[in-house]
């Protein structure tokens, strides 16, 4: 099976959030409004625990499981959400997240999302930075260095830093924009 199946076929939403902890990262949401700007589209926006630290009329969610999409709008009435059937349309927003996706994405698929990414103004990338986190298993754990994403994206970029605790470092949110070029 595929990440991208597993993902597709997970309908109990497995390790879309560590199990009793709806929120381990501390001081997330301020942290999300400083890197986001403008509208945002949320690539894995799993079952929309982030769409709450945005404007619902500048919010839309994305991921390829059905059955996060349908919790997602039961959780967040206000906000809109697509599945898979839409990834070929480009939403007219300004900011795309990636918030602890892309770790989940094999090397040999993560091009084709980046240069999705790279269609937005703005890319916010937040995860666990390093490959030290890999790890195979199901879903498998593909993490990389920031200079991996630097490279791919080739934008300037600045970096906010979230703690953490539940694995006893910082989460990396990287923000990659043309606008930050000085």
């Amino acid at each position: 099976m595929t990440p991208a199946e597993y993902w597709a076929s997970n309908e109990k939403l497995q390790h879309i959030t560590p199990l009793g902890e709806r929120f381990p990262e501390v001081n997330l949401f301020p942290a999300l409004q400083k890197a986001i700007k403008g509208s945002v589209f949320e690539f894995g926006c799993g079952d929309g625990r982030l769409a709450p630290a945005f404007d619902p009329d500048q919010y839309v969610g994305y991921d390829i499981n059905y059955t996060a999409i349908k919790a997602a709008r039961l959780n967040n009435l206000a906000y809109q959400y697509t599945d898979a059937h839409a990834i070929g349309y480009i939403y007219h927003a300004y900011t795309f997240l990636a918030y602890t996706v892309l770790l989940h994405v094999p090397d040999y698929e993560i091009e084709n999302v980046i240069g999705l990414a790279k269609k937005y103004n703005r890319i916010v990338i937040g995860e666990i930075m390093g490959r030290q986190w890999r790890r195979p298993g199901n879903p498998p754990v593909f993490n990389r260095e920031l200079s991996e994403y630097a490279e791919m994206i080739q934008r300037p970029y600045q970096v906010i830093n979230v703690e953490y605790p539940r694995y006893g470092c910082d989460l990396t949110l990287a923000v990659f924009d043309e606008s930050l070029r000085s």
